[in-house]
């Protein structure tokens, strides 16, 4: 027979702990985000570029629900890895909900981007690993040698002998 002392204990558990994972993860200070879906693009290409020099900057177009949260979810991964993030909704370019772009700005620009489908042929899962993988390669080339810096706080860019 269970004692109604475990059962209490063991309720508060599995309450504290259904609570905790069922509360979503909040973004860190450096973690700015903006919908600007109905902009004009040039509008979000330009904060796009103003606020990729502090932060790897994901400039989502298009997408319907769940592409738009999967790469909400790599933004917010990111964020927890310590990486400063601006997360920007831009306009749809081609009407299709079903299709989604990624333009990954640092540095005044952007050198990275990637398609999603949301379809039969590929998954959320491999969506959000395809965002993940691209959007590391934007920010370890522009702002990885400055990671160890950048966690002590400087916020000016300081070059390294591989960026000469």
């Amino acid at each position: 027979m269970i004692s109604k002392k475990f059962k209490t204990l063991a309720m508060g558990t599995v309450l504290a702990l259904s609570t905790a994972f069922a509360t979503p993860a909040m973004a860190g200070k450096d973690f700015y985000k903006k919908d600007f879906s109905d902009k004009d693009t040039k509008i979000v290409q330009l904060a796009g570029q103003r606020l990729s020099y502090d932060h790897l900057t994901f400039v989502v177009h298009g997408g319907n629900r769940n592409l738009k949260m999967a790469a909400y979810r790599v933004a917010q991964r990111l964020d927890d890895e310590g990486i400063p993030i601006a997360f920007l909704l831009a306009p749809d370019r081609d009407n299709i909900d079903i299709t989604m772009s990624v333009a990954f700005y640092t540095k005044g620009g952007y050198k990275y981007a990637y398609m999603a489908y949301d379809n039969h042929k590929s998954t959320i899962s491999e969506t959000e690993s395809g965002l993940y993988n691209q959007a590391k390669k934007a920010y370890e080339e522009d702002f990885g040698n400055l990671a160890a810096i950048d966690n002590v706080g400087t916020e000016k860019y300081v070059p390294s002998l591989a960026s000469n």
